[in-house]
């Protein structure tokens, strides 16, 4: 299942009760930690939760008496003084949210003392608050991240849900987390490499990984072989490497500036990759003047890239390109832009 769909449908599940407890399984790096964390986020706009009462456990980095609490002598019996992180979600608090990170890391020590957290509400001898919503994570065991076999009894107390990675969300994704509109329009070019996930190698292209190569300093790109060194280490050799040939291609687009002053005229680039680039370099230049001539020159392109394009340009300045008018004085994108859009049958 993929990001937009697990996000929307458990909190469609939690509107309903919060007695079922989510587990969100998929590849190292692929976004389940990120849904995750949106999802409570919409939990604490929704039933105002505060901070404090959004706990993320790692049970692989605790011991059990981070769940059970440890043992205080009161006189003829023992009290069990509870963790700070489940004292924060005791009953009484109202609404609050426990994300249970990397689950799948967590050995039978761990895994026993959580049975009781997710069916009974109970860490330890503490019983949690009657509005906790539970989310659980982890990777599966054929990627061998480090994963263990849940127990039947654990796995069985919780809704296994499948991560899958998906092109159109991790670009929605991408357009709002500061990611280049040249890395985007790589992805968009080879979506196989949004996630190529092979357990035999240390490095592998996910988007976690991709999101590292697009925090590296823009100035490290005039060092070639520095900056390939620097993609290699999030992605691999292979993923860089292509990625690296790609820009190449960004110093091969037509001329920007004629492009503007003749979108007719000017000759389209013959290769794929080449297209891309500029299409790429053009959701740059996207203003309420440079619209018109950036989408003459697009509509020349075959219509599946068109309509990569326009997504490009919507997310790069929507507010300039939904407003930009024609040389007539109509809206571009209300007259001219959709109108191609559903005479192509291509909806975004």
């Amino acid at each position: 299942m993929k990001f937009s769909n697990l996000k929307s449908s458990i909190l469609e599940q939690f509107n309903y009760t919060n007695a079922v407890v989510p587990f969100i399984v998929g590849t190292p790096g692929g976004g389940k930690s990120a849904c995750a964390r949106e999802i409570a986020q919409e939990l604490a706009r929704q039933h105002e939760i505060s901070n404090e009462r959004i706990i993320e456990f790692n049970p692989s980095l605790r011991e059990p008496s981070d769940v059970l609490g440890l043992p205080q002598f009161s006189g003829e019996f023992t009290k069990w003084l509870p963790p700070e992180e489940f004292w924060a979600l005791r009953r009484g608090v109202g609404p609050c949210v426990l994300i249970i990170e990397e689950l799948t890391d967590a050995d039978m020590t761990m895994q026993n003392p959580l049975c009781r957290v997710i069916l009974d509400r109970c860490a330890g001898q503490l019983r949690l608050s009657d509005e906790l919503f539970i989310i659980a994570t982890g990777n599966r065991t054929e990627d061998r991240s480090g994963a263990n076999r849940l127990s039947t009894k654990l796995a069985n107390r919780m809704r296994e849900l499948e991560f899958t990675e998906d092109l159109e969300d991790w670009i929605a994704w991408a357009q709002t987390h500061g990611i280049p509109s040249k890395l985007q329009a790589f992805i968009r070019f080879r979506p196989d490499l949004l996630s190529k996930f092979d357990p035999k190698q240390t490095k592998n292209p996910t988007p976690r990984s991709w999101e590292s190569v697009a925090r590296i300093p823009p100035s490290l790109e005039k060092k070639p072989a520095v900056f390939m060194d620097h993609v290699a280490g999030s992605v691999g050799n292979g993923a860089a490497a292509e990625y690296i040939g790609f820009l190449r291609c960004m110093t091969r687009i037509p001329d920007i500036n004629e492009i503007l002053a003749n979108p007719l005229g000017v000759e389209l680039p013959k290769d794929k990759d080449v297209q891309w680039a500029t299409i790429a370099k053009l959701s740059t230049m996207i203003t309420t003047r440079t619209s018109e001539s950036i989408w003459k020159f697009t509509a020349r392109f075959k219509p599946e890239l068109v309509v990569a394009a326009v997504k490009m340009y919507l997310a790069a300045n929507k507010k300039a390109f939904t407003s930009a008018k024609t040389i007539d004085g109509e809206k571009l994108y209300a007259t001219v832009v959709s109108k191609y859009l559903l005479k192509s049958g291509l909806l975004l």
